[in-house]
């Protein structure tokens, strides 16, 4: 009997596991909307406070009118590179992290699902 009891109690904490999961799931696209809209809301904000930064249109502007002075013309020059790469490098990892957490997660549910069936 003291191991139908463990057996029991093993599910229902399995099963506890499975449900706090499917509620992160189900609350994870609320939680990445939140996330992107303060992202897409700070570059919309830099694109009006600090074009420099962002707006590729106003750098070209600030250069062809000679506004642009020659060290922030050479800063630029040496960051705008290391900074595209940066950013590619930054969405791979992003893809690879969900990638690896989406595959995990599968396995891990279908175990849980196949444990409780028995």
């Amino acid at each position: 009997m003291g191991r139908k009891q463990a057996t029991n109690d093993m599910h229902r904490e399995m099963r506890q596991i499975i449900s706090r999961r499917r509620r992160l799931i189900r609350i994870w696209p609320a939680i990445a909307l939140l996330l992107g809209t303060v992202t897409i809301g700070f570059y919309v904000w830099a694109f009006f406070q600090r074009p420099i930064l962002v707006n590729p249109l106003h750098v070209l502007e600030l250069m062809q009118t000679g506004n642009l002075d020659s060290a922030t013309q050479a800063l630029l020059a040496v960051t705008a590179p290391m900074l595209f790469l940066a950013v590619g490098l930054l969405v791979l990892l992003l893809l690879a992290f969900v990638t690896a957490g989406l595959v995990s997660e599968g396995r891990l549910m279908r175990v849980l699902e196949k444990n409780l069936t028995r």
